[in-house]
């Protein structure tokens, strides 16, 4: 975080994660649910396959098949349980299907809730930063940089033009 004062772009960068990090919490928590719930129905039905004798194994081997880590071999054995079959295809189709793409739908969202602000929040805690860090400075070397800026000098506005003091001269 201390990082993303260095550039508007990664200050803008780590608003954003952050900002997805609550949509990510809730797919994760609403996945556990859509599990535990078939993971209770699967351990009820009638049948005998080992990956889905209990509610533990029933809730990792549903997992593993949302991280499309579920071997084929083990698809080709719920072919024996038809109703376990069935209710591993509602199980893909709600959570694979639907699920993922209400994932993709709810970090679209936010997205485009922050983008608009994006650059504004991003200033501000960069601002944030700054002004956190500034107790840190020793009181002399401030001095030092604040004499370098000479800030009390008039700056020129254009030739001849004397300003007002406390400005950076800048040339076109």
């Amino acid at each position: 975080s201390d990082l993303s004062v260095f550039s508007t772009r990664v200050s803008a960068f780590a608003l954003i994660c952050t900002r997805v990090v609550s949509e990510v919490a809730l797919f994760l928590f609403g996945l556990t649910f859509f599990v535990c719930a078939f993971a209770c129905a699967v351990s009820a039905l009638e049948q005998d396959d080992p990956d889905f004798a209990g509610i533990p194994l029933s809730a990792l081997q549903l997992y593993k098949i949302t991280l499309g880590m579920f071997s084929g071999s083990h698809y080709d054995m719920l072919m024996d349980y038809p109703a376990l079959m069935f209710a591993i295809f509602v199980y893909v189709v709600t959570t694979v299907i639907f699920m993922l793409n209400l994932l993709i739908a709810q970090l679209n969202c936010a997205y485009q809730a922050t983008y608009q602000d994006m650059l504004g929040y991003a200033r501000l805690n960069r601002g944030k930063i700054v002004t956190e860090t500034m107790p840190s400075v020793a009181k002399k070397r401030w001095e030092r940089f604040i004499g370098g800026m000479r800030l009390d000098e008039r700056v020129e506005f254009g030739e001849g033009d004397i300003g007002l003091s406390g400005g950076i001269q800048v040339w076109e």
